[in-house]
This record gives C-alpha cells, sequence and structure tokens, in this order.
C-alpha cells in the first residue's frame, strides 16, 4: 500500500489474532470501510482469518432454509428438549465466556461436553494428573531457551511465527543474539521445520518409545544393554546419546512438540515418558515441555470446563453430576458409535479433518451449528447460527497454547450475536 493509502486506515495496534495457537498479539491492523486492509507483521494464517468471507444474518437457516435469529434460538431449544443425550463440542472455536455458558446450557439440558479438540490428541491434562508435567510458557522459550527441540512438529508451516517470535529468531534476555544464540534440533520425519534446524535425527514412529526409555536411562543412570539400544533405534542411537549431552549442558531447553509425536494410537505413553526424562534432568540443568496446539481457544475452552466440572477436557452432566470418561465421551466417539441424538456445535476447520463415520453420524441426528463462516461441511445442519467473529467483531477472553489467557479485541460492529448472547438466548429459551 502507498504512504496515502496507509494514512487513511483506522489502525488498531498490539491486536490479538486468533488464527492459531500463538494468539500473537502484536499485530496492526488496519480497517477501511470495515473491511481489513493491511496486516503487520505480515502473517498468511491471520490473513486467513480476518479476510475470510463474512456471514450475515441472512446466512441464518433451519434445515437448509432461511429463517430468523429469534427462530433459530427456538428451533435450537426445541431441540435440546426434545433430546436425550445432546452432545456438545468444538469450544474451542469460541470465547472462554461462551464455553461457560455452553456449560450451563448442558447442565439444563443433560448433555456431554466434550472441550477437547476432536481431531488433535493432546493427553496433557490426564498426564499433569498421572506423572506431573514440567511446561513453560512461549515467553520463557523467547526469553531463556538456548536449546530447542522440535520433535514430531512443523511450526514454520502449521504456525507460522512461532520460529520467529518465540523459538528461533527471537533475542531474549538470556539469549540476547536469538537465532545465533540458539541450538534447533529436529526429530522424527523431514519437514521444512527440520530442515531449518541445526540438527535433525530421523526417527520412525515405531523407534519413539524405544528413543524415550532410552534417554530416560541416560538421565537416571542406569546401565543399558547396548546391542539392544542400537538394535532398536538402529543409526538414531548414537545422535540420541549426543543430543542428551547437549541437553545436560544447555542453560535452559525446550522440547516442542507436535501431532507426530502426541500420537493417539499410542495414548499418554510418550507424553509420560517424557516427563519422567525432563523431571530428574533438573538437577543438572533447566528444561521445560511446550505443545503446540491449534487454536485459537482450545486451551482455554478445557480450561473452563475443568474449573466448572472438576475434570480435564469434557464431562458428562446426564445424570445431574459430572462424571469423567475420557476414553468413552469424546465426541468422535459417541458419534460414531450413535450414543448421542442431537449435537451442538461451534464451526471451524477442523470439521474439514473429522472422520467420515463421525460426519455421517452427524447428518442423521438434530444438530445446531453456531458459526462466523459458512458451513463447510457435506451436511446440512438442522440450525445454523452465524455469529460474531471473536478478536474482530467479538470480544472475550482466548487462551494461547501456553494457557495463557489473553483478551480479543472488537475491531468492528456487525449486526449478529455474539456466541455468549446467542447460547444464552438459546439457555432462556429452553429452560422456559
Amino acid at each position: 500500500m502507498t504512504e496515502t493509502e496507509t494514512a487513511k486506515l483506522e489502525l488498531h495496534h498490539d491486536v490479538p489474532c486468533p488464527g492459531c495457537g500463538c494468539l500473537c498479539d502484536d499485530l496492526t491492523i488496519g480497517l477501511a470501510a470495515g473491511a481489513v486492509k493491511s496486516i503487520e507483521p505480515a502473517c498468511a494464517m491471520a490473513t486467513a482469518y480476518y479476510r475470510q468471507k463474512h456471514v450475515s444474518s441472512d446466512d441464518c437457516r433451519i434445515d437448509g432454509n432461511m429463517a430468523t435469529i429469534m427462530e433459530a434460538y427456538q428451533r435450537a431449544a426445541e431441540i435440546l428438549q426434545a433430546a436425550k443425550a445432546p452432545l456438545f463440542f468444538g469450544l474451542g472455536e469460541t470465547s472462554s465466556e461462551a464455553v461457560r455458558k455452553a456449560i450451563d446450557l448442558a447442565d439444563l439440558t443433560g448433555g456431554i461436553v466434550d472441550a477437547s479438540h476432536p481431531t488433535f490428541y493432546d493427553p496433557t491434562g490426564r498426564t499433569i494428573q498421572t506423572t506431573g508435567l514440567v511446561t513453560c510458557s512461549l515467553g520463557e522459550i523467547r526469553q531463556r531457551a538456548d536449546l530447542v527441540v522440535f520433535w514430531g512438529c512443523d511450526p514454520l508451516t502449521t504456525h507460522l511465527r512461532h520460529w520467529e517470535r518465540y523459538s528461533a529468531e527471537a533475542t531474549g534476555r538470556f539469549v540476547p543474539g536469538g537465532r545465533s544464540d540458539r541450538t534447533l534440533i529436529g526429530i522424527g520425519s523431514r519437514n521444512k521445520t527440520t530442515d531449518a534446524c541445526d540438527a535433525f535425527i530421523p526417527l520412525e514412529p515405531s523407534q519413539q518409545i524405544a528413543a524415550l526409555h532410552h534417554l530416560i536411562s541416560l538421565a537416571q543412570g542406569k546401565p543399558e544393554n547396548q546391542s539392544i539400544v542400537d538394535a532398536k533405534l538402529g543409526d538414531a542411537a548414537e545422535p540420541f546419546g549426543q543430543l542428551y549431552e547437549q541437553l545436560r549442558s544447555a542453560k535452559y531447553f525446550v522440547f516442542v512438540l507436535g501431532e507426530a509425536f502426541l500420537r493417539k494410537e499410542a495414548g499418554r505413553i510418550p507424553l509420560e515418558l517424557l516427563a519422567q526424562f525432563v523431571r530428574p534432568m533438573h538437577e543438572q540443568t533447566r528444561g521445560a515441555i511446550s505443545i503446540l496446539r491449534p487454536g485459537p481457544n482450545w486451551v482455554g475452552a478445557g480450561g473452563v470446563v475443568a474449573s466448572r466440572t472438576g475434570y480435564p477436557g469434557g464431562a458428562a452432566l446426564t445424570q445431574g453430576i459430572p462424571q469423567f470418561d475420557p476414553d468413552n465421551l469424546s465426541a468422535t466417539r459417541l458419534l460414531t458409535q450413535n450414543r448421542v441424538d442431537a449435537a451442538v456445535l461451534w464451526e471451524g476447520p477442523w470439521l474439514a479433518d473429522l472422520p467420515e463415520a463421525a460426519r455421517l453420524a452427524l447428518a442423521k441426528i438434530p444438530t445446531v451449528v453456531l458459526g462466523h463462516r459458512l458451513l463447510g461441511t457435506d451436511f446440512t445442519p438442522s440450525v445454523f447460527i452465524p455469529i460474531k467473529r471473536p478478536g474482530y467483531s467479538d470480544g472475550g477472553t482466548m487462551s494461547r497454547m501456553d494457557d495463557m489467557p489473553l483478551p480479543v479485541r472488537v475491531l468492528i460492529q456487525e449486526d449478529l450475536p455474539a456466541a455468549e448472547e446467542a447460547v444464552q438466548a438459546i439457555l432462556e429459551r429452553a429452560s422456559a
């Protein structure tokens, strides 16, 4: 844009961006005629979020037919009143304030709440309860980490500004040189991030548990049968021994984990083993574990559910008291097993990755969808309620991937209900 065009913009500084789990709060957004014209620093994920197609009240639908917002509220309330086991999920796409209202609605209607990401496996809550977990804020990585290990992740693809703002290039109090003061190591399959690291350790998923046990043995000083280690780890055995020495000599190391490390088929075992390794390392140095979670508010939604029910991530409210069974009460499992008879969900990119069986199940039951963009699925919801977009036309609180709550701001006014307002309206009608 030219200087003249920039001078005409309405500038908003230090804007938190819900485009990914980093929730970067340093953006300057320029508006003109109610539309985003500039975003600085440039980020493709921020651009995609702020410049996506708007919804309007004309997009409100009941069974695919145009309806008013008030009619949609009433129909949603009727669906929940008739349901015996309604499911509430997709909560990470909205503000923490709206999640609180959703729990009130689930409590009233005897529903099941699942605040976890339907397609991203994150066993953090249960790992904290079983073995404990040494973690840190993104700010600590920026200010302290001189050794960063990217294991099973690719932030240069999934969290575009994580590399420049927190983990690699950013200057910090104890790493004033930024990238030149840090050693970066990639583990897993080769990707854009590992190519930019100082060293790369190829590791197959089948070798992951053995590699973690090897690190634990080294940290605890336990003897190992080297022939067994070599047989299980192959060419990775020696690099992992070198990695241990690098971790031990670092002033502050951080493991940054992604979806390829948190493998659902392995359960919480990999994260528990890594936690068991990091803990004794504090006798020699300092370190932590950080997880590259999706955005915008999946961590915050889980925190709200935990504070209201006492359980991390989800709970069944069908019996009048919260009940916890994360293996059997996940949204995906409930849908694929046809164990719910209605659903309330917040639309988001995760819907495209939902297993086909779960999508087919949604098409068979009454569904209420709240969304700030048009529904990108192959089923027609019973009710679609257009709502304001968080951090754009709707305010509230969202939590960054490191559980840091941040206030998202209203940049423009839209003639749509906020998510919290919409849920409250349904709640009032359902309780009538």
